[in-house]
């Protein structure tokens, strides 16, 4: 495993400053725009064009790494560009139809995804979205990259490349903001999706990788391929269907809400993006390769290794996001346009959103075991019960939490699609144990919960010092978080939890 902890503390950093940059990017748009109907026009049409990125990219990760792996380990590597080539030019050709239904749809869907704007605020947001729309050609063949990337076990260019895409943004708003205001934003967003694709092109020469401008549709892998796509994109845009109907929900609550639930979205996605995208980026090919040797035992193994990671790495971080919400929305977050106002009602949905992060970080790993089976329809299934369940939950609680309740919706979503994925893989997965997982989350659970006594103890004191000054809220959350881990990783290693010990050594050989 030592390969693939190379590779999990290579993503795991890389990502650290990608997420960083991704919260100055949100910071400097906050600051620029606030929590208004223009903020929401740009998320609602940015989450157009993005949704497809993110479900068709994350399918071409998934359908590529086991098909390119195989290739790799059988020495025929030649053939496998062949088939690679042939995807990505079928991939081009696909993305192109679906950008320019896109623009000429763009008022149709705006009214699909929220129908309680007003009509400036619609027509705002389909002006926009037709200047982002193009973006999921370079967005799809960045993410088909890094797919192939991935599976000859190169992360870190991969990694970076949201980074630099956030990059991008960050300077098109400091420098073009002020003048092209919220229009100028959405021509960034493009320019930087773009460098998303770019940057990555290079890194394809360390795998002697070589284009062919062909599309060999009858090929039989070429098909199973594009025959899986669809299936596993189903699958993988359960949470982007899930954001879609916070959206769609939304909508008709007060100004600022969908701005609220995205920021907070995006702030609980932070140990995610980190930790559990770096666990299961790295431990995916080694799945894909024990699933083609036949390997139950170390399969299983691997599975069990990831979940008790990022069980120890996701309990205290949703531990502390819960507890420090309303400072750590203050500090990123609370300048300019954004008010205070703004900063509670992105608190409260990030509240509920926590609950659930250890729920996605779970499906997270669960489901990349289940591609690896090339078992793509049971995640599909399981996703649309989970979005039925949320249907169903955020009618019943939006008229008693507002938009607080669309975000306990989506936690208890995630909560039946981690027993579902669960249950049946297990069933079909002897060597799957759920007693090592139960153990490490007992004792995870004590070390967080002494570890939150001890952070609400310290913030009772020092919750003075935070009010009005960024340097007071910065030493008031970095004390707070500091100690917190501290005591956290302290009882870790007294209660002797193999995972934690694991990933503490990692980090301190690592700094």
């Amino acid at each position: 495993m030592s390969s693939v902890a190379r590779a999990t503390f290579t993503v795991l950093v890389i990502n650290l400053i990608s997420r960083v940059l991704g919260f100055v990017r949100d910071a400097v748009i906050a600051k620029e725009f606030g929590a208004s109907g223009a903020t929401d026009a740009y998320l609602v049409a940015y989450q157009l064009p993005y949704s497809l990125q993110a479900i068709l990219g994350m399918a071409f990760v998934t359908v590529v790494v086991p098909v390119v792996t195989g290739y790799l380990l059988k020495g025929e590597e030649d053939e496998g560009w062949k088939v690679v080539s042939s995807l990505i030019n079928g991939t081009f050709l696909v993305l192109a139809i679906l950008t320019g239904l896109g623009i000429i749809l763009a008022p149709q869907l705006v009214r699909l995804m929220a129908p309680g704007f007003d009509e400036v605020t619609a027509a705002l947001t389909a002006k926009l979205s037709r200047i982002m729309f193009p973006s999921i050609i370079f967005m799809g063949l960045g993410m088909l990259l890094t797919g192939i990337l991935n599976a000859g076990k190169i992360f870190a260019m991969p990694a970076f490349a949201p980074a630099f895409a956030n990059i991008v943004i960050i300077l098109t708003v400091v420098f073009f903001g002020g003048e092209y205001r919220i229009q100028g934003l959405a021509v960034g967003t493009l320019a930087g999706f773009i460098g998303f694709f770019l940057i990555q092109l290079p890194s394809l020469a360390k795998l002697k990788f070589r284009y062919y401008l062909k599309l060999d549709y009858k090929d039989p892998v070429v098909r199973s391929m594009a025959l899986s796509v669809l299936p596993v994109c189903m699958s993988i845009a359960v949470n982007q269907i899930l954001l879609a109907l916070n959206r769609f929900f939304a909508s008709n609550l007060a100004s600022g809400s969908i701005t609220a639930l995205d920021y907070a979205d995006r702030l609980m996605n932070l140990p995610l993006g980190i930790f559990v995208a770096a666990i299961s980026t790295a431990i995916f090919p080694l799945m894909a390769e024990e699933a083609v040797r036949k390997d139950k035992e170390r399969f299983a193994g691997t599975i069990n290794k990831g979940l008790g990671t990022v069980t120890v790495a996701m309990l205290p971080a949703a531990a502390g996001l819960i507890l420090l919400r309303v400072p750590l929305v203050e500090l990123l977050f609370e300048r300019g346009a954004f008010d205070h106002s703004a900063t509670l009602m992105t608190a409260e949905a990030l509240a509920y959103f926590s609950l659930g992060l250890w729920f996605i970080s779970v499906n997270t790993i669960l489901t990349r075991a289940y591609y690896a089976l090339k078992n793509i329809k049971a995640p599909l299934y399981f996703g649309v019960a989970s979005i039925i369940v949320d249907i169903i939950l955020s009618y019943l609680l939006l008229p008693v939490l507002g938009h607080g309740g669309l975000a306990l919706a989506n936690t208890l979503a995630a909560l039946a699609n981690m027993i579902l994925l669960y249950g049946y893989l297990q069933k079909n997965l002897q060597a799957l144990r759920i007693r090592s997982v139960a153990k490490t989350f007992g004792k995870s659970l004590v070390a967080t919960l002494i570890m939150s006594v001890v952070v609400l103890a310290l913030t009772a004191k020092t919750s003075s010092w935070a009010a009005g000054s960024v340097k007071g809220l910065l030493f008031h959350v970095g004390l707070a978080s500091s100690v917190g881990a501290a005591v956290y990783f302290a009882v870790v290693l007294f209660l002797q939890i193999e995972e934690g010990k694991w990933l503490l050594k990692r980090l301190t050989k690592k700094v």
